[in-house]
């Protein structure tokens, strides 16, 4: 009986996303790391992804590519009969509280990259899926209901042995509307349609979390989480989901200024977090860039080798004082060359933790924090960054 690492999320909500119609749903085993990885690349198809205990967010929104193509809209093909709706200009905050309705195509102006483009997933209908988080304006610190994740699309590629994959970020153009150097402090203007990303997909099947999934007959999905770590809490939060941009139409860079600050999470609002009852305070910091302080300590995780780690299977840390998943979903590049695109590496399992900045993120069922950078948003660095926390900007 196989069985996955899936860890307790003090910011997650266990399988609140995986796919709508039509998307691909949470990667199989053979797309994610190997339990008892420990900062290697992970040897996934086409880009990667970091796999982990999460399945991406951003895989479909409101509607399946296929739909989308046979209506022509969303830029995934199809001749098309009707002429695409005038976008709205709004603010990334009406979206996130509900005064832009979902399905509106929008115009974002003057927001702020907060990330840089990262894959997400690849569809079943073989679409690659681009992410950047983006944050309202004229801020000096991020604040609730700023953020927000925009999902862009381009046509996968097939390679030498016929395999449908994405372009690798490290060494190649992803061939979506978002600039493949957009960075952190570049000003844009974003055209797409407003979203928000809920599936059943992860909790439809306990084969979904590739969780005891050789089990015959299979286990019930509750049953199934349970016995990958997961309490009944973090059962209760699968119903949030996450505020997004998708089917981005146009991005136009306008010009470049310093990112704001990451607003610093009390420990009370962690703990909110980690509460099913509080989806309110999910969709306020879901998107943004956050900060938790220290000092924070590691729960250790078991390799294969019965070792304890710091860094779990599929390049997660879990911590204590919620607890929190911490992934490296943004920054990590199947089959990197650059230490800046593989996994954290911590061989010392008494570490401690300063401060660790990242998005509240929708990833492979789980709500978890995700890092940009993991010389720069965590401290101590990684061991891989050597003594320039900056190396990786």
């Amino acid at each position: 009986m196989r069985s996955r690492e899936v860890g307790l999320l003090g910011l997650s909500a266990l399988c609140a996303v995986a796919v709508s119609v039509g998307a691909g749903g949470c990667q199989p085993e053979g797309n994610t790391r190997p339990p008892g990885w420990s900062g290697g690349p992970g040897g996934t198809t086409g880009q990667g992804g970091s796999g982990a205990e999460t399945a991406s967010s951003g895989e479909g929104g409101r509607r399946g590519d296929e739909g989308a193509a046979a209506t022509g809209s969303a830029g995934e093909g199809g001749s098309g009969t009707e002429d695409p709706p005038a976008a709205r200009v709004a603010t990334i905050e009406e979206i996130t509280t509900g005064v832009v309705a979902r399905d509106t195509v929008v115009e974002l102006k003057g927001v702020v990259a907060m990330s840089q483009k990262f894959f997400v997933d690849l569809t079943r209908s073989g679409a690659c899926l681009w992410g950047v988080f983006l944050s309202s304006p004229n801020l000096t610190e991020t604040a609730a209901n700023s953020g927000i994740l925009a999902v862009s699309r381009s046509e996968a590629l097939t390679d030498e042995n016929g395999d449908v994959v994405c372009p690798r970020l490290e060494n190649a153009s992803a061939g979506d509307p978002f600039p493949d150097d957009v960075a952190p402090g570049d000003v844009l203007d974003v055209v797409g349609e407003t979203t928000y990303f809920t599936s059943s997909s992860c909790s439809d099947a306990c084969g979904d979390l590739n969780c005891n999934a050789e089990s015959d007959p299979p286990e019930t999905a509750d049953t199934c989480r349970q016995d990958c770590g997961a309490s009944p809490e973090l059962i209760a939060q699968s119903a949030v989901g996450q505020y997004q941009v998708e089917w981005i139409k146009s991005v136009t860079r306008t010009g470049h200024v310093e990112p704001p600050t990451p607003h610093v999470l009390t420990a009370d609002e962690v703990m909110k977090l980690s509460s099913p009852t509080e989806a309110e305070l999910f969709h306020a910091w879901g998107g943004v860039k956050v900060r938790i302080e220290g000092p924070l300590n590691p729960v250790l995780r078991t390799n294969s080798m019965g070792e304890d780690v710091v860094v779990g299977a599929y390049g997660n840390i879990h911590l204590e004082g919620g607890p929190v998943q911490v992934g490296d979903k943004i920054y990590y590049v199947g089959g990197a060359q650059s230490a800046c695109h593989k996994g954290p590496i911590y061989s010392n399992v008494n570490i401690v933790f300063n401060r660790v900045d990242g998005f509240l993120y929708n990833n492979f069922c789980i709500w978890s924090l995700q890092p940009a950078n993991k010389c720069a948003d965590i401290d101590p660095p990684s061991e891989d960054c050597a003594t320039d926390a900056s190396m990786c900007r």
